[in-house]
């Protein structure tokens, strides 16, 4: 994120030599796409089985917010490109659903650029008030004061993975708000899918040329293949290490710093299209529909995590 929002202002503040195009070009589409696909491998199927009545709560949250953002957006006069992407980066889990559903849909750099600032900006603020409410506001009563309904909310309100961590840890709950988190990254592929069959179908008013063609996003779906294939890596973790291959260390160095600098790199790119000017003349509606969001999800969030709370063990 810090590689996307650096990019922007360099981008914008000195003129950047044309003969790096074709770089930027190549790591903001192509390298992107076969990177998504590869975050699979480190993506475990398997979590949808050990979060409780957490999954269900995150599937709600999918569904409905991804389709009232395409609602509100459409009564707001935005593009249905841009009301995808706040759709997905809001219902699924910010950047990385925004960067993998982008190339799928057409959708424009400056809209991209646009999503992403709205799900900085109120990711930003999420992980700061979720805890703060919990702690000091009648919410926490409403979840019974149980850190395990807390860690649902927060699981499935906040967007950015970033966010979650930071809103869950604050209260000592990262771990168990990342399982319910995984959920919804999870689902990158199959919302690619749907978000590209929806943008095909529904036609796009904005970004999309109506004779331009839309490929189907294979890369979202070998996401879904090697997340499944991670399952079994994990499973037989123990067996694979007597062989002399320890994948649950390659797999934590894959997270924890490959990914992360290749994505970083992608964002850098991606950034290094959006020109401020482009942005402006989309117009403002787009933050107040992200910001709509934002609390939509987040009260939606709430309202579920107190139905389950009886369910729930201290």
């Amino acid at each position: 994120m810090w590689a996307f929002i650096y990019s922007i202002i360099f981008t914008n503040v000195v003129d950047i030599p044309q003969i790096l195009a074709p770089g930027i070009n190549f790591c903001s589409r192509t390298f992107l796409r076969g990177l998504i696909a590869s975050l699979g491998i480190v993506t475990n199927a398997l979590l949808w089985l050990t979060v409780g009545p957490g999954i269900i709560n995150a599937f709600i949250i999918i569904f409905v917010v991804f389709f009232v953002s395409l609602f509100v957006g459409k009564k707001f006069g935005i593009s249905n490109s841009l009301s995808t992407l706040i759709g997905v980066g809001t219902s699924i889990c910010g950047a990385s659903a925004i960067a993998a559903t982008a190339p799928a849909i057409g959708a424009k750099e400056e809209e991209v650029g646009l999503a992403l600032g709205c799900i900085t900006l109120f990711g930003l603020l999420a992980m700061f008030l979720y805890p703060f409410l919990f702690v000091n506001t009648i919410v926490g009563e409403w979840l019974s004061h149980n850190l395990n309904v807390y860690a649902i909310w927060v699981g499935t309100g906040i967007h950015e993975t970033a966010g979650v961590t930071a809103a869950g840890g604050a209260l000592g709950m990262d771990c168990e708000a990342l399982s319910i988190k995984s959920i919804r990254i999870f689902m990158i592929g199959p919302m690619v899918l749907l978000a590209t069959y929806l943008n095909k179908k529904i036609g796009n008013n904005v970004s999309i040329d109506k004779k331009s063609r839309i490929a189907l996003p294979i890369y979202g779906i070998v996401f879904i293949i090697f997340s499944i294939f991670s399952s079994f890596l994990d499973l037989y973790a123990p067996q694979i290490l007597e062989l002399g291959f320890d994948w649950l260390s390659v797999k934590t160095v894959l997270k924890g710093t490959i990914f992360k600098f290749l994505f970083a790199l992608c964002f850098a790119g991606v950034g290094s299209k959006v020109r401020i000017r482009s942005m402006a003349d989309i117009g403002l509606k787009s933050f107040a529909v992200g910001a709509s969001m934002a609390i939509f999800a987040g009260i939606l969030a709430l309202l579920l995590a107190i139905i389950v709370s009886p369910l729930i063990p201290m």
